[in-house]
Parts: C-alpha cells; sequence; structure tokens
C-alpha cells in the first residue's frame, strides 16, 4: 500500500512481537520517513488517538477475541464513511481451515454471515462480501 499509494501513511498493528518486530525490520526505510508506524496492539482495545481512511485484516480474525467487540474497536478507528477490508483463505466450511481450527488454540473459522453480522451489530452501515467462485476465499468490505 505504501508503495501504491505514495502520500499515505500507514499504521500496523499486531498482538505477536514476533509479528510487529518483522513488520518494523521489513518496513524501516519507511518508518524513518515518517509514513509506517508498527506497534503491538490488542484489536480488542485499541484506544487509537487517529482515524483512518482503511483498515485491513488479512488472514487474522481467525484468533480475535469476540468478533464484535474487536470490530467495534475498528469501527471507532475509522472516519466517517471509513472502509474496514476482511480478506480470509476460509470461508468458515472448509475441510482443511476446519481440521487447522481442531489444532491451533484459539483458532475460529467464521463464516460469511457471521462476520457480515457481527459487522452490522458493530455499527457498520453497509457490508458487501465476495466469495471466490471455486475456492473458499472470501473478502468482507464494511463502510462505517
Amino acid at each position: 500500500m505504501l508503495r501504491k499509494y505514495p502520500s499515505s501513511k500507514v499504521t500496523a498493528i499486531d498482538y505477536s512481537d514476533v509479528s510487529v518486530a518483522k513488520a518494523a525490520a521489513y518496513n524501516t526505510g519507511m518508518i524513518q520517513k515518517g509514513r509506517c508506524k508498527v506497534q503491538q496492539g490488542d484489536v480488542s482495545n485499541l484506544n487509537m488517538n487517529e482515524q483512518y481512511d482503511l483498515a485491513t485484516a488479512f488472514e487474522t480474525i481467525y484468533f480475535w477475541p469476540g468478533l464484535e467487540k474487536c470490530f467495534s474497536e475498528v469501527n471507532k478507528a475509522l472516519k466517517p464513511g471509513g472502509i474496514f477490508m476482511i480478506v480470509n483463505e476460509s470461508d468458515g466450511t472448509d475441510k482443511a481451515s476446519l481440521q487447522f481450527e481442531s489444532i491451533i488454540d484459539g483458532m475460529k473459522c467464521h463464516t460469511v454471515e457471521e462476520i457480515e453480522g457481527a459487522l452490522k451489530e458493530a455499527g457498520f452501515s453497509k457490508v458487501k462480501s465476495d466469495h471466490h467462485e471455486s475456492k473458499p476465499w472470501i473478502t468482507v468490505i464494511a463502510k462505517k
């Protein structure tokens, strides 16, 4: 995103120390230019001082503790009209992902319906989903 949108500023948040360290190392140049911040955080309690135009969650909501609460925190971090995009390789029904769910502690694969419902309960005004025609890949876009 930083390359594609040269005037953008990005804040990356992750719960994992390891992920934060790797993201900071990868983005060192952009951090030095003031275009990128990488910080450790918990999506269930963001406490953001800024508001954003866009929030994304790629392959991560499987581990979020309570979708509605976490989605509410994302909603608070977005400007009016802001967009939240969720991308998962699992639609919550595919056998391979459900197998991982049974062996990875804290992992929960959500269906499109569960995600859409939690987004609406969290205060998003418009929700649109797209499902790959032959794979369990999904994208859900919500507007504040």
